[in-house]
């Protein structure tokens, strides 16, 4: 997990087109907004979270680092992708001593890739359900990575000359930004990024689920013809072709985060979901918490753990709003805060 890094966190996320970062200083019960900010990149430089041209990702986190003005190098990177397994898993109540190969024994049956291969790292949930006479039982996360996949985001950052502190995955940063009113509910957190989305269920603020999803923001700014940029900013303009292109896309959206939902709620031990929180560029859209809501039936509403920072952040963004944006890039530098 995070090592302390002292009263300065940078959160980086490499997302398709765009690198975002965010830079909070002060301790994680009350940070303070140093830095924010974005630059675009060519869009094949990253295709769904991963790297596939670190030089040009390198040259481009230089130029972020000089456009936002941002003074910390040490840095918390989030990484989403096909490369990186989240699991739940059960294994027997040990001392905490002999837990970690206790989870190494068991990872070899829920992993479909060999532990030599992953970086691995676990989470204790808290107590699970005895599933027979043996004793007490432990609720285990656990996450594997691709080594191979996480050398080419290694390289990219040394050629920005960036040190990251740690990798964490993107979509369960988001639980630590939660209010305390959804920390004690169970919500559904999804980031409409440009190349993914990134769909997170929280149950009294325990990650229950986390998933990728597929239907993208870039997808739909190429069926307009748009930039990425352009989608936002010309909405305005919509013709009725680009609204039913728009609205076809956010139906997809919905069904996708309805997938997710069921497969959660159809798990034991699961709770109803009481709303959705959204982020990300996809959250910038006009409307799109309406269209959600009367397709799911729930509660829908964009999540901005950056409004709390408005005298800072209005000098940084062009609009309170855009900083929806930045929700995993904030949620990186509060878990480095943590420590």
């Amino acid at each position: 997990m995070v090592s302390s890094i002292g009263k300065r966190a940078v959160g980086l996320e490499l997302d398709t087109g765009t690198a975002r970062a965010v830079e909070l200083t002060g301790k994680a019960g009350s940070p303070g907004l140093a830095g924010l900010g974005s630059v675009e990149l060519p869009e094949d430089a990253i295709k769904e979270g991963m790297v596939l041209q670190p030089e040009q990702v390198g040259k481009g986190l230089k130029e972020l680092w000089h456009k936002a003005g941002l003074k910390g190098r040490d840095i918390i990177l989030g990484v989403s992708n096909q490369g990186v397994l989240v699991r739940h898993i059960t294994v027997p109540k040990v001392p905490p001593a002999k837990l970690k190969n206790v989870v190494l024994f068991h990872s070899r049956e829920h992993l479909p890739i060999a532990l030599e291969s992953v970086n691995l790292d676990y989470l204790v949930l808290g107590e699970a359900p005895p599933t027979d006479e043996s004793g007490a039982n432990l609720e285990i996360l656990l996450v594997a990575a691709r080594k191979d996949m996480l050398d080419i985001f290694l390289e990219a950052l040394k050629i920005a000359r960036l040190e990251p502190l740690d990798i964490d995955v993107s979509s369960m940063v988001m639980i630590h930004m939660l209010p305390q009113q959804a920390l004690n509910m169970t919500v559904a957190l999804v980031n409409i990024g440009n190349g993914l989305n990134n769909i997170l269920i929280s149950a009294q603020g325990k990650p229950r689920l986390a998933r990728l999803g597929m239907v993208k923001f870039n997808d739909l700014a190429e069926s307009l013809g748009y930039s990425l940029e352009g989608v936002i900013d010309d909405q305005a303009s919509y013709d009725d072709g680009a609204e039913k292109l728009l609205t076809g896309w956010i139906n997809n959206l919905a069904a996708e985060i309805r997938s997710s939902l069921t497969y959660y709620q159809d798990q034991p031990e699961a709770t109803a979901v009481e709303g959705i929180l959204i982020s990300g560029r996809g959250a910038l859209l006009e409307g799109i918490e309406a269209k959600l809501e009367k397709n799911l039936e729930l509660p829908v509403r964009k999540f901005n753990y950056l409004e709390a920072f408005n005298p800072a952040r209005r000098r940084l963004v062009n609009s309170d709003d855009a900083a929806i944006e930045y929700a995993i890039s904030a949620g990186l530098a509060l878990r480095g805060l943590e420590g």
